[in-house]
């Protein structure tokens, strides 16, 4: 409703026409001052996400690798006990790849010297392939996946490359030559891995999060 106050002044629903200006100019200066919040935080909030994206994977990944080592010491340990109760040797193939790769002559050595050699290298070997192999299972973990469905990519993944790069790249004998048994008892030592590692990867990402 419009009308004159006692001093002249145009009043507007009981507000003078002074007063509605200066209103209306707050208004609008909170509103600029709104929208140029809002352009700076969506910039802010896109470099915050990315850096936080960032350090999630990274974390993920340290995790993963964390979570393979662990799961590597189960599978040796499932491996022992394996060989134990069925009385079967150790495979010597991996040794003998390993030593033209390095260039070590290892059927000319000593017997000892070959087993303590043996022993050592076959051990940083297993130890180093298991725990990149948990990178791989943080990248997995990264990706939003977890429990059976990421325990299950990240064995078929690891137990594929052992089935078939491997004998490519001359450090394992050919599938054929395996026999139902080998590949059955490698498959048991591989699903160990994969279960102890993604167990041990969720739980420290869960501990995170709380």
């Amino acid at each position: 409703m419009l009308s004159l106050s006692g001093k002249g002044l145009l009043v507007i629903h009981g507000i003078r026409t002074k007063d509605y200006l200066l209103m209306f100019l707050i208004q609008m200066n909170l509103n600029m001052g709104l929208l140029n919040f809002k352009r700076k935080s969506i910039g802010d909030r896109f470099k915050e996400e990315a850096i936080y994206s960032v350090g999630t994977f990274a974390g993920d990944l340290g995790r993963g690798l964390v979570a393979g080592f662990i799961g590597t010491a189960a599978m040796n340990v499932s491996q022992i006990l394996e060989m134990k109760f069925t009385k079967r040797a150790e495979n010597d193939t991996l040794f003998q790849a390993l030593g033209k790769v390095l260039g070590i002559p290892v059927r000319n050595l000593l017997p000892a010297v070959k087993l303590i050699l043996k022993e050592k290298l076959i051990n940083i070997i297993h130890y180093a392939y298991g725990t990149v192999w948990g990178g791989v299972r943080g990248v997995i973990g990264s990706a939003g996946l977890k429990g059976i469905l990421a325990d299950a990519i990240h064995f078929s993944s690891v137990f594929t490359t052992e089935l078939v790069m491997f004998p490519k790249l001359h450090l394992a004998p050919p599938i054929k030559k395996w026999g139902p048994q080998s590949i059955s008892v490698s498959g048991v030592h591989y699903i160990i891995y994969a279960i102890v590692s993604g167990v041990v990867f969720d739980l420290l990402k869960s501990g995170r999060k709380n």
